[in-house]
């Protein structure tokens, strides 16, 4: 009997080019979901993903084998982007080709029946509904907002619109957690504080929220209580130039973070292994594969020795 899964990620998975000021990198597998998938995957969590994928990604889509991938659905060719660096530090990303948006249909039946679901959009393609009908179904539903307006939207609709305010206020009223970064708020919110902005998010119904704060580390709100700080934990390049590779840090936290709730339950331990995920992500490079990922005891052994 095929053993139950642990988390449904749903996002589009994208062939990317990533340009960085000094050099670029790509065709690769990219995307929020393709990160948080193969990082959970890494930490021993079984994951199944829905998206759509071309033949135009065969030549890598063999990195997903380690996930379930009954959900995963042919098209006639995968999301491309160009994801742009900024001498800041900011990025950008550029669409040349986009899949279908992804439904509520789309869902397999049989993930249906999992507990956690993890929504981390590129660029508005999971609908709505698909949060709404999940929350409505009692799930533990994880939303991302870098792609519902947030650093890797192309158009970014902010709060003081009408389609941005309807889509941040249908999201937090139908999720469990609330994720987003600094860069991704100030968009947003069209300016601000991540403080104004964890303001906003619970008022508008989040029940829990997360917003990483880059070298500042993460704030996080858990129900009633008080917004709470951590600080980041300290990243050792491996690369050969001495550098650091920020691509997937987001998604990486995110998928750290969702690896500890699934099984405590508590935002302050799922936080510090989300800040220990990515500290760890970025200090290798090489793109979205299963090698970069740190396993499980490497995340623990960060966290209890800094190592």
């Amino acid at each position: 009997m095929e053993t139950k899964l642990d988390i449904v990620v749903i996002g589009t998975i994208i062939k990317e080019t990533i340009q960085f000021p000094n050099k670029t990198l790509g065709p690769v597998l990219g995307s929020p979901a393709a990160y948080a998938s193969l990082v959970m995957a890494a930490q021993g969590k079984k994951v199944g993903l829905v998206t759509y994928y071309g033949k135009d990604m065969e030549n890598v889509i063999s990195e997903l084998d380690v996930l379930n991938r009954d959900g995963v659905m042919p098209y006639d060719f995968t999301t491309t982007n160009l994801l742009v660096y900024r001498e800041d530090g900011t990025k950008y990303v550029e669409y040349q080709k986009a899949s279908p948006n992804i439904t509520f249909a789309d869902i397999r039946p049989e993930y249906l029946g999992v507990d956690y679901f993890k929504i981390c959009p590129m660029n508005y393609e999971v609908e709505l509904d698909v949060v709404e009908r999940l929350h409505q179904m009692g799930k533990t539903v994880f939303v991302d907002l870098g792609g519902y307006g947030g650093a890797t939207s192309d158009i970014r609709y902010s709060v003081i619109e009408p389609y941005g305010k309807m889509v941040i206020d249908t999201l937090c009223a139908n999720s469990t957690i609330i994720k987003a970064s600094a860069e991704d708020m100030f968009s947003i919110m069209d300016g601000g504080t991540p403080e104004d902005a964890a303001d906003y998010l619970v008022r508008a119904g989040a029940k829990n929220l997360v917003i990483t704060l880059g070298e500042r580390g993460v704030l996080y709100k858990e129900g009633d209580s008080e917004i709470q700080y951590i600080s980041p934990f300290t990243a050792r390049s491996e690369i050969e130039d001495g550098s650091l590779d920020f691509t997937g840090a987001g998604d990486s936290f995110g998928a750290g973070f969702m690896s500890s709730y699934i099984v405590h339950q508590n935002m302050r331990k799922a936080v510090i292994n989300g800040n220990a995920t990515a500290s760890l992500v970025i200090q290798k490079s090489g793109g979205c594969t299963l090698k970069r990922m740190p396993s499980s005891e490497r995340v623990r052994r960060r966290i209890e020795t800094d190592e």
